[in-house]
């Protein structure tokens, strides 16, 4: 479809202003939704792992209020601590690679928005 909008503009004579006019603007208004179609994916697939990551993070503070409760040396609550110190530095890792996939999306995802725009 876009081919066919490419060779009407070009079989335009030059007197041709208001039409010229009309076919900027449908471009400009098909990249607006384009681009607001695309922050609308991002926007719910971030929500999504951002209610992974909260849920992640909720299932550790369980887990550690549990080990502290059975607990009964202070060798036992080391042992919690470090435990749970090291699963909320993995959390921390996956929710650093996940906001970091998920700006490269958006980048890509721009990119090929403004590819297709310099095409039409």
């Amino acid at each position: 479809m876009s081919d066919i909008s490419i060779q009407a503009s070009t079989n335009r004579p030059a007197s041709d202003t208001p039409g010229m006019f009309v076919e900027l603007n449908k471009r400009a208004l098909h990249f607006l939704f384009d681009v607001q179609r695309v922050m609308l994916t991002e926007m719910v697939t971030a929500g999504d792992e951002i209610l992974e990551d909260v849920r992640a993070e909720m299932h550790l503070a369980a887990e550690f209020a549990a080990k502290i409760n059975e607990a009964h040396s202070v060798e036992n609550i080391r042992t919690a601590l470090k435990e749970c110190g090291q699963h909320q530095m993995d959390v921390f890792s996956r929710e650093g690679r996940n906001f970091l996939r998920r700006n490269q999306r958006l980048v890509e995802a721009t990119s090929q928005l403004f590819t297709n725009t310099r095409k039409q």
